[in-house]
């Protein structure tokens, strides 16, 4: 059973909450580290987030929102009545998503409107990324990589006969994204590019459904969630060739993963934490435990942000 499947089936209806609250349970951070703050509770299964010194953006899955939470503000829902919305991602003007169930990718705008469909009759929309130009998107069923225009237009096959695709980035024109592998097993997962002119290539093969993945300038980072006979791990390996690297190994329940200049910070989902190491490797530093099912994560220059899906709540900590 795939991770999307294994998401509870029921809806949970949005509730703006004003303002931030301290909800740190006892045990929740490490002694002596700087307390969780909860930003928005009751949220319906919220699952995806990004975030920049605008604000923050997120999709509750199975509540079918998209929303948005100004600094100091309170949540504000963006588009509803989507079709179980799955990732997200923004540029300085607009919020994309795709619909895991609808088949689409939608966009609106930053400050609310009408939300505009980018593409429609996709199979199994799932991970997204843009650039100043275009919006990138993995069709999870349909085993292909899509791109179109952000001016509108039909969209274009990058990639067919993918392995589950599932997160993608793009950086300087290149695009790349994790293949969870075939089912049951998802012991055959990989990590693709794809040059702007070339021909998919793997940066790495033989990989235990590997899901978040993030570029930086030198490297490619990725989350190795695990399957029932191979450990989890967060991995790199160099954008300019080279074999791939383990960073932290046993990470069974690896989800999803963001990065800064120095480190890398992920969900597991499975233990119910929130983690940060270094990109050059060492001893990783759990941020926050016994979280209902985290997945999204992103950052800014002070805080670790985070949805706790089961629970329904936007947190935040420190770095």
């Amino acid at each position: 059973m795939t991770a999307l499947h294994r998401l509870a089936s029921m809806t949970v209806a949005l509730y703006a909450c004003g303002g931030a609250m301290p909800a740190a349970a006892p045990g929740d951070t490490l002694p002596g580290g700087p307390p969780i703050t909860t930003l928005a509770t009751a949220q319906g299964y919220p699952i995806n987030i990004r975030g920049d010194a605008g604000g923050l953006f997120w999709t509750n899955h199975l509540g079918g929102q998209v929303v948005a939470l100004a600094t100091g503000g309170a949540p504000k829902v963006l588009a509803d009545h989507q079709d179980y919305p799955l990732a997200i991602a923004i540029d300085p003007t607009d919020v994309y998503w795709t619909t895991l169930n609808g088949g689409t990718v939608a966009r609106v705008a930053r400050a609310g409107g009408q939300p505009v469909t980018v593409a429609s009759g996709q199979f199994g929309p799932s991970g997204i990324a843009v650039d100043d130009t275009s919006v990138y998107w993995t069709n999870t069923y349909a085993g292909t990589v899509m791109t179109v225009s952000k001016a509108g237009g039909k969209p274009t096959v990058l990639a067919s006969k993918q392995a589950t695709p599932a997160e993608i980035a793009v950086a300087a024109g290149v695009v790349y994204w994790t293949n969870r592998g075939t089912a049951p097993d998802y012991a055959d997962g990989s990590v693709m590019r794809l040059a702007k002119g070339g021909a998919p290539a793997a940066v790495a093969t033989a990989l235990a459904d590997p899901q978040g993945i993030a570029v930086d300038a030198t490297a490619i980072y990725w989350l190795n969630h695990g399957s029932p006979q191979f450990h989890g791990a967060v991995m790199t390996a160099p954008l300019d060739g080279g074999a791939p690297t383990v960073l932290v190994p046993d990470q069974q329940g690896a989800q999803e993963l963001a990065i800064d200049d120095t480190s890398l910070y992920w969900s597991n989902e499975v233990e119910g934490s929130v983690n940060r190491v270094a990109k050059r490797g060492g001893a990783p530093t759990t941020l926050a435990r016994n979280q209902q099912r985290p997945y999204g994560v992103c950052v800014d220059t002070t805080y670790v942000y985070w949805l706790a899906y089961r629970d329904g709540s936007a947190k935040r900590i420190a770095k």
